[in-house]
């Protein structure tokens, strides 16, 4: 359905699922905070209330006190997501190749509204453990949650777009991923205040819902010529799964050097994934380090946000686009940003230091986009769907191994210096950087391979060529 001159995008619907839950990234996390400080701890539940809201010494005290516990309560919640997700996302992302795009991001946002509203339900009754919240969560475990919806939605950008257009197409979804975060990081505190946690959950969800009717009604189908044949039965979808073919995708022979890259292309967005699942501890942090209230922390990812945006777009058109560098090196730069931003962040002293890190970082946002428009280019489209679900797999494999990894040492530092986590995940970012080099290298050794591969057909057209003029005709009378 077109809506007059305007075309319907798969990323308004990225746009609103984004806004909606950046409403609750914070506030849930306050929510865990206040309800295990009184429900599980047994503090005075009037003091409790105060955490993340008031600036004092006691309440300072009180945190450090309520973080551990929130920390592994949150692991436990995060891992188990993800460890059903993981499976879901593997099954449904090949679903996508045979039924279409649009049915599973459906799907999967139904899943995450009803999330929502159960939560809007627990956050009403006060005497609900944090513990309880996991049973929030299963609407969405079961139908792919953010992994499924994210895997769908770059393949379903893969389909629409060109090899020219990927790349900016990519760093546009990187930056309505960032306009999402930012208007839902500005809204939510103030959201919070005028009204409550029941209430926030309850206008996320409806807002969610919107996403839901408008990728309906609104967003196409981008798989042509869909074999639909057939009634659709449990049994029928379980057979179109097929794990041996998509791991076999995943390392087939490719020309040149294109299945290493992949490799390692693959490797740095997990370690990249890896480190950026320390984001949960950065509220912790930043309320234990420099005392700040939920609101000084909201407008702090604000402004990230803005950089995160500048620096995907911007960073792609300037770096990739006009000064026509490769992905890998755009991805290359990438990570020494990010690397120096969480050194800077590490290294903090002042809250204005925070600030300054988030600049430094900014061409962090370059980083997801460039490098899966690079896998995208080297697979064909009909394989692209399979190799992103099985880097997602990996991806999340990691992010599980993350969570427990990183409330280890937030926990074991917490009293020491709470932003010792920053300088472990900017060395996973050195990491990253070196093979940013090796990807480069091996590109340069492809280019190489071609052009004399090319000289060498030259030189053989050009004998032929001479050796069929210099034979003598022959006429037979």
């Amino acid at each position: 359905m077109k809506m007059g001159c305007f075309k319907p995008t798969i990323e308004v619907s990225l746009l609103i699922t984004f806004f909606s839950f950046e409403l609750l990234g914070s506030v849930g996390t306050n929510l865990m905070i206040y309800r295990t400080c009184y429900l599980i701890l047994g503090y005075n539940e009037t003091e409790c209330a105060l955490l993340g809201n008031t600036n004092n010494k006691t309440i300072e005290k009180l945190e450090k006190l309520v973080q551990p516990t929130v920390n592994i309560i949150d692991t436990t919640k995060s891992m188990i997501e993800q460890i059903i997700t993981l499976g879901v996302c593997i099954f449904t992302a090949q679903l996508s190749d045979k039924y279409g795009r649009k049915p599973v991001l459906i799907v999967a946002q139904i899943g995450m509204v009803l999330g929502l509203f159960i939560m809007a339900v627990f956050s009403y009754f006060p005497n609900i453990s944090p513990w309880y919240f996991l049973f929030a969560s299963i609407p969405s475990m079961l139908t792919g949650g953010f992994s499924t919806f994210l895997v769908v939605t770059l393949s379903y950008i893969s389909d629409v777009t060109t090899e020219d257009t990927r790349g900016v197409r990519m760093a546009i979804m990187e930056g309505i991923i960032g306009l999402g975060i930012l208007c839902g990081s500005i809204s939510s505190s103030y959201l919070f205040y005028a009204t409550n946690y029941p209430s926030v959950y309850a206008i996320a969800g409806g807002i969610s819902t919107l996403g839901i009717i408008y990728t309906i009604f609104f967003v196409p189908e981008s798989l042509k010529n869909i074999n639909r044949e057939g009634e659709i039965t449990v049994k029928n979808l379980l057979m179109s799964f097929n794990f041996k073919e998509l791991f076999k995708v995943f390392t087939k022979k490719r020309p040149n050097y294109d299945r290493a890259i992949i490799f390692l292309m693959t490797a740095m967005l997990t370690l990249y994934i890896f480190g950026q699942s320390s984001g949960n501890k950065t509220f912790l942090f930043l309320t234990s380090k420099f005392t700040w209230t939920l609101t000084e922390y909201t407008w702090y990812t604000s402004i990230s946000s803005i950089f995160f945006m500048i620096g995907g777009i911007f960073g792609t058109l300037i770096i990739h686009k006009y000064l026509k560098t490769t992905e890998s090196v755009a991805v290359l730069m990438g990570f020494m940003s990010e690397m120096n931003g969480f050194l800077v962040r590490g290294l903090a002293t002042r809250s204005r230091d925070i600030y300054l890190s988030a600049g430094v970082k900014l061409l962090g946002g370059i980083i997801s986009p460039q490098c899966r428009t690079l896998v995208a280019r080297l697979v064909p489209t009909d394989e692209v769907a399979k190799l992103f679900s099985l880097i997602t797999v990996v991806e999340s494999v990691c992010g599980i191994a993350a969570s427990p990894f990183f409330t280890l040492i937030y926990n074991s530092t917490v009293n020491i210096d709470p932003a010792i986590y920053n300088f472990v995940v900017a060395g996973l970012c050195g990491i990253c950087v070196i093979l940013a080099v090796i990807i480069i290298i091996l590109e340069n050794l492809s280019t190489q391979n071609y052009s004399e591969l090319t000289n060498d057909e030259d030189r053989a057209s050009s004998n032929s060529e001479g050796v069929i003029e210099s034979t003598p005709t022959i006429t037979v009378n």
